[in-house]
């Protein structure tokens, strides 16, 4: 199974080469990697299409392929947060992006 986010840090290398985090303050800080996953057209639907993507839990998401060229076996991947494709807008907002970009909109970068 893949894994994006989890415990890794970020670091970024100074001009002098040494390693610096979050600016001044100093600190390691986490990028958290959400997925959003769409919902199938109406002409997806219309054709009978299905969806190669499948959200089995809030972090994790399986890619199936319906294509003979393509492996059949389900590969799992896991992110810091998944939403389903009937999350609406707002949920996404809140519970994704809420504290990004008020963080944005106060001068830190994100």
């Amino acid at each position: 199974m893949g894994a994006i986010g989890g415990d890794e840090m970020a670091q970024w290398d100074n001009a002098d080469g040494g390693e610096v985090a979050n600016g001044a303050a100093g600190k390691l800080e986490k990028i958290l990697v959400s997925v959003r996953l769409r919902p199938l057209s109406d002409k997806e639907v219309a054709r009978g299409d299905p969806s190669e993507w499948e959200c089995i839990s809030d972090t994790t998401v399986i890619a199936r392929s319906a294509f003979p060229d393509r492996p059949t076996a389900p590969t799992a991947y896991s992110f810091d947060r998944v939403f389903r494709s009937d999350c609406d807008t707002k949920e996404v907002y809140e519970q994704g992006a809420k504290e990004v970009a008020l963080s944005v909109v106060s001068g830190i970068n994100c």
